[in-house]
């Protein structure tokens, strides 16, 4: 069956490599059971039965897919025996990577067009089992009390901001002055600008002033992160806006790399906070 698409008044048929292409993707996604044939194939041959064993799937379901499996070249057998092909494990390798972008995608949901833009170059499977914590009618500030009692538990962490928020401020004081946390920061200049309408704080940044555990960026950060310990979590807004829309929590390794990677291009960068930058109190 031909696939035609209509866009804006003109009709239009895939090329034939597309159409192709589309196929081929059927193979796996048109039987529940067709990826976890293939998955278990890349760990070696194996036989009919025994892959109807793994997979739940009947014997005739996991013949259909041997059986086209074997008509696209991704598999070659011998007797009983079933194995892929170079192209059947590149083929089965990539599927696999896209599905667990699509899971990501699905994980995210309405929240992906939170994300800011430095995390829009993450691959969304990464995110696929990160906890995303979201304001809640009775508890608007849940993203908040969960960072708190993350930090309360910490060893060590280190934040990128574009501002520091007045409970954190005095959490993470405490907690460092208590010899419970191993802590810095870079912050993004200008808000050293607003302090002056917090003056109970600025005695504690003059203070992590000089234990030299701040530091100041002078230009746009474009996202706010807290790597603690071996999990990162950033926040969710709306592009060049403040407000929270939530927190996404993930101890995955390509993220959390990610995080360290880029935590330190803006340190380098960053100077120590001055004391003389700050009002007096």
């Amino acid at each position: 069956m031909e696939i035609v698409i209509e866009i804006e008044g003109w009709w239009l048929m895939p090329t034939s490599d597309t159409g192709g292409a589309l196929e081929e993707i059927q193979i796996f996604a048109n039987s529940p059971y067709s990826v976890q044939v293939f998955e278990v194939l890349t760990d070696g041959p194996t036989t009919g039965r025994a892959l109807a064993e793994q997979t739940g799937a009947s014997r005739s379901t996991v013949s259909r897919i041997l059986t086209k499996g074997e008509s696209r070249g991704w598999i070659d057998s011998e007797g009983s025996q079933y194995e892929l092909t170079d192209m059947g494990e590149t083929m089965t390798n990539e599927f696999h990577d896209f599905l667990q972008t699509v899971k990501g995608i699905r994980h995210l949901g309405e929240m992906i067009r939170f994300l800011p833009p430095p995390a829009r170059e993450l691959d969304p499977r990464y995110l696929r089992d990160a906890d995303i914590i979201t304001p809640t009618e009775t508890n608007p500030v849940k993203p908040f009390d969960y960072l708190a009692e993350w930090i309360r538990a910490a060893n060590k962490k280190r934040s990128l901001a574009r501002l520091a928020v007045s409970r954190f401020v005095e959490l993470i004081h405490d907690q460092s002055v208590q010899g419970q946390l191993d802590t810095e920061s870079v912050i993004e200049a200008s808000w050293f600008d607003t302090l002056g309408a917090e003056p109970k704080q600025i005695p504690i940044w003059q203070t992590r002033a000089e234990r030299g555990d701040v530091l100041v960026y002078d230009g746009d950060v474009p996202i706010s992160f807290h790597i603690i310990d071996r999990t990162v979590g950033f926040w969710l807004s709306e592009d060049d806006q403040n407000g929270v829309e939530g927190l996404v929590v993930t101890d995955d390794p390509a993220v959390v790399s990610w995080a360290r990677s880029l935590y330190e291009d803006y340190r380098a960068e960053a100077k120590p906070l001055n004391p003389t930058m700050l009002p007096e109190a």
